[in-house]
């Protein structure tokens, strides 16, 4: 589990803590000693092969704290994310940079595809797919880091973070990278336009007035 080190390290991150602790917690249980079968390992699963492009041999990657992987690996892996594809405001993105990052340039919708039955890809990761529609969409990313967001585990590691930092959590699925429009939004937004739209018009009224009065006296 996080060791108390990890806090101010999930602090200093390049992606908000409500955004990176539910993915962990989705990949890992939060736990830096887990490996799955494919050799994937640590708190976030990366590949033996990013590992070992770092000198870093997985077996002996697993048995690192997780303070100690935050700092050395998933903050410069998340960073040179960032730096490529820009930056990561929602725990929906965060998943998909820890998934798939070459996606976040092209799928940016919630309903954008990730990957296909029969590819590689869907085939290793179909639990994703919960509705069995023969996809996985950003949506169902954001369904996983909405499950994880919920799970105590991640509530209390999340607080223990800010904790440190100060500050207050965000939503952890959407964040300020998705709108999610719901009634009170909607009809904010459309009392917004109704005001816009009037102004608009007033405008333009008060001009067809000017240039009447200006008429009127050219008769007189």
């Amino acid at each position: 589990m996080l060791d108390a080190a990890a806090y101010p390290i999930l602090a200093s991150m390049p992606t908000r803590p409500e955004y990176l602790i539910p993915v962990l917690f989705s990949e890992s249980g939060l736990r830096p000693d887990v490996q799955n079968s494919l050799g994937y390992a640590g708190l976030n699963q990366i590949s033996p092969s990013y590992l070992a492009s770092w000198g870093i041999d997985p077996a002996d990657y697993l048995t690192w704290p997780a303070s100690r992987q935050l700092q050395l690996v998933v903050k410069p892996y998340l960073q040179n994310v960032i730096d490529r594809y820009g930056p990561l405001n929602s725990g929906t993105r965060t998943y998909q940079a820890n998934f798939l990052p070459a996606t976040l340039a092209t799928a940016r919708s919630l309903s954008s595809v990730l990957a296909t039955r029969g590819s590689d890809v869907y085939d290793a990761n179909s639990g994703f797919d919960t509705a069995g529609k023969g996809t996985i969409t950003v949506q169902d990313l954001a369904n996983f880091v909405a499950k994880a967001a919920a799970a105590p585990a991640v509530k209390n590691a999340i607080a223990k973070t800010y904790a440190v930092s100060g500050g207050s959590p965000r939503d952890p699925v959407y964040g300020t990278d998705f709108m999610k429009w719901t009634p009170a939004k909607v009809i904010v937004a459309a009392a917004a336009a109704g005001v816009i739209a009037w102004g608009y018009h007033e405008g333009l009224l008060q001009q067809a007035w000017q240039r009447w009065r200006m008429t009127a006296r050219r008769w007189v």
